[in-house]
């Protein structure tokens, strides 16, 4: 499924339903390589998603940039600071705990309880 980015106004993602709202000429029956892009429209090239380290990095998707003429999809990669490591790893840990809890008390039969 394409995303689309609304020249006039930057909203991004759109979709072909958000479109049809706009246009609602086009039917439901033209969709993927028959869809029609209005002009205030343009489709952005999909880009995946790089690599990254997830214990101390994010992936974030920027708004579209024009590359060569072609609307593209940008990732920035961002490091988290050791504050933001830190509280990451405090909240896994919480979940952790708790759902080793959870397990102790499932492993108990109802007359147990």
């Amino acid at each position: 499924m394409s995303t689309y980015l609304k020249i006039s106004t930057m909203e991004y993602p759109r979709f072909e339903g958000d479109i049809r709202l706009d246009y609602p000429e086009i039917t439901e029956d033209q969709t993927g390589d028959t869809f029609p892009c209005p002009a205030d429209y343009v489709v952005v090239t999909e880009v995946p998603c790089p690599t990254f380290d997830g214990a101390t990095q994010a992936a974030i998707q920027l708004m579209p940039q024009q590359i060569d003429g072609v609307w593209t999809m940008v990732w920035e990669i961002k490091n988290y600071t050791q504050d933001q490591i830190d509280a990451i790893y405090a909240a896994n840990e919480e979940d952790r705990l708790r759902r080793e809890s959870q397990m102790d008390l499932n492993s108990f039969t109802e007359q147990q309880l």
